[in-house]
């Protein structure tokens, strides 16, 4: 039996492996495996440069002057894992395929469910970093979610100072009691992006934002209309800054997923990232697997899909354009329609 079945457009093969088991490749991905999951690494695209983000208004965009949207995906362990020696690439391969363009990745922390990561060692932060640009990634560091250290701050700015894929948040949900820090501590960095944090859910956080604002909405009511819309109205129409929900309901485990079938989830995912684009900076796909940074399983991948797939159905040419509502359109399915500027710019957000 030959060890490697290729295809002829060359795009699947199948690999035996010294174990008897096989492996399923697509485009270079394992996709499945016979017996156990046996991901093989593939190998990363040459190298590239991202352009830096900017500050358009209310909206990122790409220093080369184009609009940019953000479809995040929660990759909270991601950066421990490598620095300790795991291979990360069929997770990139995997999110990045499937149509994601910006990792959130927690710097410090000790969750059960998530990760201990108390030693990250500040010098490699490049390399991660350079890791990630190479499968086209930008990254947003959260610095701090239940443990205060005063110079981790400091020390995680300085070592991302000139990368160009980076964006940095001072503090998870911190009105939280568990995530309370002292904001007077911390000053912005005057070389990358910078956000003081979110709040908790559907929060709005009691301190002025530094260049964007973060914003979460777990296991709220309605949350496929509020991941765009109440970051658009309660952040970014307050402060004229960008408003990235980035962080919702936990994958299949909280808020909408729960009790919905695999078909009305694709449906609030797609839905969720579609307002987000039309309405705010862009939006987070959070899931179980992303808390530990894993590759999704085939119901998660196929619901982070939609996400994205809803999150690039809007063009970014519809950003600058004046918001309103279009009840006019409402059908018995519909929650609601809003639209910036011309009909082409357009979310229609399931019941």
């Amino acid at each position: 039996m030959a060890d490697r079945i290729v295809s002829p457009n060359g795009r699947n093969a199948v690999l035996a492996q010294d174990d008897g088991n096989f492996v399923q490749y697509h485009d270079g991905a394992p996709v499945w495996a016979s017996d156990k999951f046996l991901p093989a690494t593939p190998d990363p695209p040459p190298a590239s440069t991202l352009s830096p983000l900017t500050i358009d208004g209310q909206f990122f965009r790409l220093a080369n002057g184009a609009r940019w949207t953000a479809v995040e995906g929660s990759d909270f362990n991601l950066l421990n894992r490598w620095q300790h020696g795991e291979d990360i690439t069929p997770q990139l391969a995997q999110r990045t395929r499937a149509g994601y363009n910006l990792l959130r990745v927690w710097t410090l922390f000790d969750i059960p469910n998530i990760g201990r990561f108390l030693d990250i060692d500040y010098p490699r932060l490049p390399k991660f970093i350079d890791l990630c640009a190479r499968w086209g990634c930008y990254v947003e560091f959260t610095a701090y979610t239940s443990i205060e250290r005063r110079e981790h701050w400091d020390a995680l700015r300085f070592a991302v100072a000139g990368c160009d894929n980076v964006l940095l948040e001072l503090v998870n949900e911190g009105t939280l009691a568990v995530n309370a820090i002292d904001m007077n501590r911390y000053a912005r960095d005057p070389h990358t992006l910078c956000s003081h944090g979110s709040g908790g859910s559907e929060g709005v956080p009691p301190w002025e934002p530094w260049d964007y604002c973060t914003f979460h909405t777990n296991g709220s009511s309605e949350e496929q209309r509020k991941v765009g819309h109440n970051a658009m109205a309660d952040l970014a129409d307050v402060y004229q800054v960008p408003a990235l929900t980035n962080e919702t309901s936990r994958y299949p485990e909280v808020g909408m997923w729960v009790g919905a079938d695999l078909d009305r989830q694709s449906q609030l995912a797609f839905d969720s990232a579609a307002g987000a684009a039309l309405l705010c900076a862009g939006s987070c796909f959070h899931s179980v697997a992303g808390k530990t940074s894993t590759l999704w399983d085939a119901a998660t991948e196929r619901v982070a899909r939609a996400w994205a797939a809803g999150a690039r159905s809007v063009s970014t040419s519809c950003q600058p354009q004046p918001y309103r509502r279009r009840d006019d359109l409402l059908t018995d399915d519909l929650l609601r329609v809003y639209q910036r500027g011309t009909d082409g710019c357009l979310a229609f957000i399931h019941k």
